[in-house]
């Protein structure tokens, strides 16, 4: 489905948020007469759309988070989904964010704007941490250059990974200690600084590169409260309501369900064919948060709400992988810092999230489980699951293996002929994960 709508109302949002755009040239590829300060809402809209959209969709039902009900969900169900259903999240990722956060770095660079330079840094570097967690091999040092390449090589996921870390490192030294409110505009919040997020991601990037003794140096730089956690902004106006509720409620109906999903089983404390690592009571607040009956909780006290704000890096998943690359490298403050997230959990829901007493393979579980559960809706959990070989013997869909990549989409296959030869399926690993 081609996910045009979302692209309008990205630029609906920003015509409407004067303090932002006033003066915007709405064409996604010509912003030469726009200030860095208004094409960053652009890139970080690009963000937003990769986390929050048809990409985090799909990757809920291929880790059974959520259930394809209808239509074409219903192939993704099934795991046949076809190239063509990845050329939105392709184009709005290069597009919409990563041409417009180096435009942003390049003119920002070119004011002395060092700070504004190092959030656009930080945008680019998760658009492309995401899409070669997802993708494997990727365009990089070619990307984002139509003028002077239709056709740009890939990078193997490994380099990618490395020159993601290297912009991070760039973004730290430009931010400096400004809060992340700056440039954030309306479109996000958080009350942590620009570093600590990009520390945080830097934590994200270096797990999923299986280096945990980077990761874990890097989470505890990283959020450091629950306030910290960079989140989007929705409202009630149909230009920037939540993107979950706006493709259940407004857009297709039925589509997206939850009928079966193992993470509906594993905190529905009435059914006890499945069952939770760790005794946890306040599953029953958490459970009527995420969903009504089996369905996604789309309620205005839901967390796909019209109004409900989305995580783009939260603390509970800085702490989890603080607590799962402790665990790793044999550092103690492993249960530690998985236990702060059970107090968090227990302060959001008003119920009673115990503590962990494990350690070992048991304790490493547990936290991985817990990600699986409080990152709901999320990419992260998917990534978790292909990285640990499916540790929690989440169950497929259908046959015995979930999916291990994103497909590279029809029109990549089509137009550059340097897109991976032989193209790998669905449930082909990326390199990093082989």
């Amino acid at each position: 489905m081609k996910n045009i709508k979302y692209f309008i109302l990205s630029l609906v949002i920003l015509a409407s948020c004067k303090d932002y755009t006033e003066g915007l040239n709405t064409d996604p590829n010509n912003f030469s007469s726009a200030a860095p300060e208004l094409i960053i809402g652009q890139a970080q809209l690009g963000w937003m759309q990769l986390a929050e959209s048809n990409g985090a969709r799909y990757a809920g039902i291929f880790m059974n988070q959520f259930s394809g009900e209808d239509r074409q969900y219903l192939t993704v169900e099934a795991y046949s989904i076809t190239a063509g259903e990845f050329d939105d999240l392709w184009d709005d990722a290069y597009v919409e964010g990563i041409t417009q956060a180096k435009l942003t770095k390049r003119l920002a660079l070119e004011d002395g704007n060092t700070q504004l330079a190092g959030v656009a840094q930080i945008t680019e570097a998760v658009l492309f941490g995401e899409l070669a967690a997802l993708f494997g091999d990727v365009p990089f040092n070619q990307a984002s250059d139509a003028d002077n390449n239709f056709a740009p090589e890939y990078d193997s996921q490994a380099s990618v990974f490395t020159a993601v870390q290297n912009l991070l490192d760039e973004a730290i030294s430009n931010v400096g200690s400004v809060p992340a409110s700056l440039y954030a505009g309306n479109r996000m919040s958080s009350t942590a600084t620009w570093a600590q997020i990009a520390h945080s991601l830097k934590a994200r990037y270096y797990l999923l590169a299986k280096d945990y003794p980077n990761a874990l140096t890097s989470a505890r730089r990283g959020i450091d409260s629950p306030t910290g956690s960079l989140v989007t902004l929705h409202g009630t106006s149909p230009e920037n309501r939540n993107l979950y509720y706006q493709f259940m409620v407004d857009e297709r109906e039925g589509y997206l369900g939850a009928t079966g999903s193992y993470l509906e089983q594993l905190i529905d404390l009435g059914n006890t064919s499945v069952n939770r690592l760790i005794s946890t009571p306040g599953e029953a607040q958490r459970h009527a948060y995420y969903f009504t009956g089996t369905d996604p909780n789309t309620t205005s006290t839901g967390v796909f709400g019209q109004t409900q704000s989305f995580p783009l890096i939260s603390y509970e998943e800085v702490k989890l992988i603080e607590a799962e690359a402790a665990n790793r490298t044999g550092d103690t403050g492993d249960v530690t810092a998985f236990n702060e997230v059970r107090d968090a959990l227990a302060a959001q829901y008003g119920g009673s999230f115990p503590h962990s007493t494990s350690s070992g393979n048991t304790l490493l579980r547990e936290i991985i489980e817990e990600k699986y559960i409080t990152l709901i809706g999320q990419l992260q959990p998917f990534h978790d699951i292909r990285r640990t070989d499916n540790i929690l013997g989440v169950p497929a869909k259908t046959g015995t293996q979930i999916p291990q990549r994103f497909l590279y989409p029809q029109v990549e296959v089509d137009n550059n002929p340097n897109t991976p030869n032989p193209l790998p399926g669905l449930f082909d690993a990326t390199p990093i994960n082989q």
